[in-house]
């Protein structure tokens, strides 16, 4: 847990452990990540377990290019991700979670908690329980009870945080809806067949999910995320050596943009690609226009020292990862008991990590209905 850490078995304080030697250790142990299982869904939700259909191949796109083109007809994702999904696609390959896995989760989970250490801002949610031996992470959704909302309405409106919002909040003002539509298109035009293509209305409903089995010190885990493209140069061994992140991102003037960009989106961008074994980003740079640029390369294994030339010691992989790896533990030690619900908690202004039992959830029944037991 840390030398010289008090302990509280339903509490963990960042700011004590960033403090604390375990923060900057560098002993570590991260195994390479390889896939288990993946599967496909259409525009129309249709979903196939083992499917490569919807994995598209990187194109590199022309330049400059109108981002803002067909932003009138953007069909909006409404695709909720349920952890039975992932439990189907990986049993549908002999996967064995409960000898495999000691945690089973989607992506979006771990990257919340490993950005946690340089996170002051985003408060955060998930809920987790033990199942056959097993810690499932799933998503908390405001719907889930009403009394627990109330209860956790009152803790943000008592929280002195002046402006406290979810990490995967969609944005409600046009122009954020403009820039998340950014980013869309440009999937769009590097996975087009043909410059034709490009034409067509953007669906954000269509994925390509794959999942990536990697331990993380003494954390067995099983995630699931989802693959913008894949290049194919003959090289790959691996699924997972051929696939590309795509990122966009408005192009930096001069050093004290580049700076911020190294302190906050090379951050996302390596604890996003690195979890899930993502070797390659292409990052798209706009103007304020909405207008491509250019297009560069990003090697994943290579950002921690690019933003260190950037931004100095502003952050570092190993407490990222040491964090991880720390909160995990802790997960794991809440959910002790079998079918057990809790609710994990960050509040970015006490810079505390709560648990609490969530006895309304269902997840625990859920995710025995799909296991079969």
């Amino acid at each position: 847990m840390g030398f010289g850490m008090r302990v509280n078995p339903t509490k963990l304080d960042v700011s004590e452990w960033m403090n604390s030697s375990a923060s900057r250790s560098r002993t570590l142990q991260v195994s390479t990540p390889y896939e288990v299982a993946c599967y496909s869904r259409t525009a129309n939700g249709e979903l196939t377990l083992g499917s490569r259909a919807m994995l598209r191949t990187y194109r590199e796109p022309r330049t400059p290019l109108d981002l803002n083109t067909g932003f009138d007809k953007f069909v909006k994702s409404n695709t909720v991700a349920h952890v039975e999904t992932l439990v189907d696609a990986v049993k549908s390959q002999n996967y064995d979670i409960s000898e495999k896995a000691d945690i089973v989760t989607y992506r979006n989970n771990l990257n919340k908690i490993t950005l946690t250490p340089y996170n002051h801002r985003d408060v955060w949610e998930l809920d987790a329980c033990r199942v056959s031996g097993t810690v499932f992470l799933g998503k908390f959704t405001w719907g889930d009870s009403t009394r627990c909302c109330k209860r956790l309405s009152r803790r943000i409106v008592n929280s002195p945080q002046p402006d406290i919002r979810s990490t995967n909040e969609d944005p409600t003002d046009s122009r954020g809806r403009l820039f998340t539509y950014y980013g869309y298109k440009f999937e769009q035009v590097c996975c087009s067949a043909d410059p034709s293509e490009e034409n067509a209305p953007v669906d954000a409903n269509e994925e390509f999910c794959s999942m990536v089995h990697r331990e993380i010190g003494n954390h067995r885990v099983l995630l699931c995320a989802e693959i913008d493209c894949e290049r194919r140069d003959g090289r790959e061994s691996t699924p997972l050596e051929g696939y590309v992140e795509l990122k966009t991102s408005r192009e930096p003037k001069h050093r004290g943009q580049w700076r911020n960009m190294a302190r906050q989106k090379f951050l996302k961008f390596w604890v996003q690609s690195f979890l899930a074994g993502v070797p390659m980003i292409k990052h798209g740079f706009r103007n304020d226009d909405g207008i491509l640029l250019k297009v560069e390369t990003l090697k994943t294994r290579d950002i921690p020292a690019l933003a260190y030339e950037l931004c100095g010691g502003e952050w570092s992989a190993d407490v990222a990862l040491n964090f991880l790896s720390h909160c995990l533990a802790f997960i794991r030690k809440v959910c002790g008991n079998e079918g057990s619900v809790f609710r994990i908690r960050y509040d970015p202004a006490r810079r505390m990590v709560e648990a609490e039992q969530a006895p309304e959830s269902e997840l625990a029944e859920r995710i025995r209905a799909a296991l079969g037991r």
